[in-house]
């Protein structure tokens, strides 16, 4: 049995209903970010909002431990899809910020291992974020290409139990240690890990263990 390090904690802890932290996040996001676009007169500022409160509320619990994360996450997710069913989230930074909301879905404690309730919606991060890259000039000032990478190992890590990149860790509750989440190691090259700011595969096996892909049906 395996679980994410800090929802393991939190299920003692708290609630049956967790969020997937984001301690693998490596985005520095204790600010807000640089404008994405000269022009953001065509910003979503609904959007813009609930992203700077994200990212508040995610300092306050760093320090304080203390925020029921769900309660906000929740609401902004809907928010999201509302403003995407409207047309409503279309510049490259909308993209961006709604990709970070939607990586904030919950998961939930399934015979002792952990799910996500909609693994769909880091699917849709992915596409978003990879929106957002082609059409940001200094995506990799921003580390956008590995959001996009972070975005998709977390969607088939959720939906099919392993990979691509190496962005996602997981603890082991056997050996108390920090793995690699299963990956499929034939997925992508070296050069493709570059592209989306990933270390290279024997780094990152030099760095941590890897936990063995799931039994093929």
């Amino acid at each position: 049995m395996w679980l994410l390090k800090k929802t393991y904690l939190e299920m003692k802890k708290r609630t049956k209903l967790l969020i997937v932290p984001m301690i693998f996040f490596m985005l520095n996001c204790s600010k807000e970010k640089p404008s994405l676009e000269p022009d953001h007169s065509v910003d979503n500022q609904a959007l813009k909002e609930m992203y700077l409160k994200d990212i508040e509320i995610r300092e306050q619990d760093e320090r304080t431990d203390t925020v029921n994360l769900e309660s906000f996450d929740k609401v902004h997710r809907e928010k999201v899809f509302e403003l995407l069913a409207d047309n409503k989230i279309v510049s490259p930074n909308d993209k961006y910020r709604a990709a970070l909301i939607l990586q904030h879905t919950a998961a939930k404690i399934c015979d002792g291992e952990i799910t996500s309730i909609s693994p769909e919606n880091y699917l849709l991060a992915y596409h978003l974020s990879q929106n957002a890259m082609l059409k940001t000039p200094k995506a990799r000032d921003l580390n956008i290409p590995r959001m996009v990478a972070l975005n998709y190992d977390r969607y088939l890590l959720y939906s099919q139990g392993y990979q691509k990149y190496g962005t996602q860790l997981i603890f082991d509750d056997t050996s108390g240690e920090m793995v690699l989440a299963p990956m499929d190691t034939t997925l992508a090259t070296d050069q493709e890990r570059s592209q989306y700011q990933v270390e290279p595969l024997r780094v990152l096996l030099s760095k941590h263990k890897i936990k063995s892909l799931p039994p093929s049906n």
